[in-house]
């Protein structure tokens, strides 16, 4: 009995440390999450449509039948290029009488300047031969008799000029009369020729061959050069948030991995009523993004954005499911401290879906149970899993 004392007193510390290592290494496992220093966001997630910056609606100004059609959507369009050619039959005949009238009184015109110029030399021509017959009437050569004869047709010839002047006078009225006529048809037909005012690309066409269009009738939508936005629509409850110049990012299935970047260009200064796809009714404000970059983007796409109203960095981090609110309304977190856990109080900042800002209360790098819902006794030992 007494050789065998010694290994009993083995035994029993060597079930001692493994009674104690078992002591040391037990507790609950919990999923363990470190606070981090790290930048902070928080964003607007909405839907939006890519627009064209500027625009041209050509509409008809004119009943008229399409009669060419030189350009189709998609086609790229120069600065005073023909899109379209218009026509009216009835516009058509009332030039060609206008035309023709106007050639007629020019015509009628010329021969009457012409008949004036020969009467004004018959009127020359008269008052030298009544110079004449005055002369030799003061020298008593001449009768009286005939240099009245000569004063009768010097005032008959005089009188034809007056009566031609007037003639002409009338006709050159007639000519600019018709001019005027003519050259507002002719600026109605200009508009026949439907040309775009600006360098772009034909977003629309309308209207085809054959087709007879109303005054008012939208025949091409050209988007200008200067590029492209998106316009998006916020809840009037989230528009206190947005600022001109606040970055965005945009991304859309045409995009595939890739993301544009952006920012807010411009907001509306009015709300209006807009009912959701769920019958909500809701109060709007359009925002305009402006887009640099377009990559494959095309007018009328729908695309993402996310407008970035919130950044912060180098600022303490956690994850949100990790805070929590006691019965007081106060934040707090489990905090894991020499794997025992202890109810820290926290000053929280800005909190985004996955993100709480640490004001107070934690450190960088100290370790926290990610799920603050999870029940564990204050105190408790507790075995940290990351």
């Amino acid at each position: 009995m007494k050789l065998k004392k010694p290994w009993v007193i083995g035994i029993f510390v060597v079930a001692v440390i493994v009674i104690a290592a078992a002591l040391m290494s037990s507790g609950q496992q919990v999923e363990v999450t470190q606070a981090n220093k790290g930048i902070f966001t928080q964003v607007i997630e909405e839907t939006g449509y890519v627009q064209v910056i500027e625009e041209q609606q050509i509409q008809a100004t004119q009943t008229a039948l399409v009669s060419q059609v030189l350009l189709d959507a998609g086609d790229r369009v120069e600065k005073g290029q023909l899109v379209m050619i218009l026509t009216n039959s009835a516009l058509e005949a009332e030039l060609a009488s206008v035309r023709s009238q106007l050639a007629q009184v020019k015509s009628q015109l010329s021969q009457a300047e012409l008949e004036l110029l020969a009467r004004r030399a018959e009127l020359n021509q008269a008052q030298d031969d009544l110079d004449r017959k005055k002369a030799l009437l003061d020298a008593g050569a001449l009768a009286e008799a005939d240099y009245q004869t000569a004063q009768l047709q010097f005032s008959k010839i005089r009188n034809s000029v007056a009566q031609q002047e007037s003639s002409v006078a009338g006709l050159a009225q007639q000519v600019g009369d018709h001019q005027i006529m003519l050259d507002a048809l002719l600026s109605q037909s200009a508009e026949w020729e439907v040309r775009s005012s600006v360098a772009g690309v034909l977003l629309d066409r309308p209207v085809k061959k054959g087709q007879v269009v109303a005054p008012g009738t939208l025949l091409a939508q050209i988007g200008a050069d200067e590029g492209m936005e998106i316009k998006t629509d916020l809840l009037s409850d989230e528009i206190g948030q947005v600022q001109v110049g606040q970055k965005v990012t945009i991304t859309a299935p045409v995009l595939g991995e890739q993301s544009l970047s952006g920012q807010v260009g411009k907001i509306y200064p009015q709300a209006y009523e807009k009912v959701s796809a769920l019958g909500v009714i809701q109060r709007r404000v359009p925002v305009v993004i402006s887009l640099p970059q377009t990559a494959n983007l095309r007018p009328g796409y729908e695309v993402r954005v996310a407008i970035e109203t919130v950044h912060k960095e180098d600022v303490t981090l956690l994850p949100r499911e990790a805070i929590r609110l006691n019965s007081n309304g106060d934040y707090q977190v489990m905090a894991v401290v020499d794997n025992r856990m202890v109810i820290t109080p926290v000053i929280v900042g800005d909190k985004n879906q996955l993100w709480v800002e640490i004001i107070e209360g934690i450190e960088p790098g100290q370790i926290v149970i990610r799920d603050g819902s999870q029940e564990v006794k204050e105190g408790s030992r507790v075995k940290p899993v990351q």
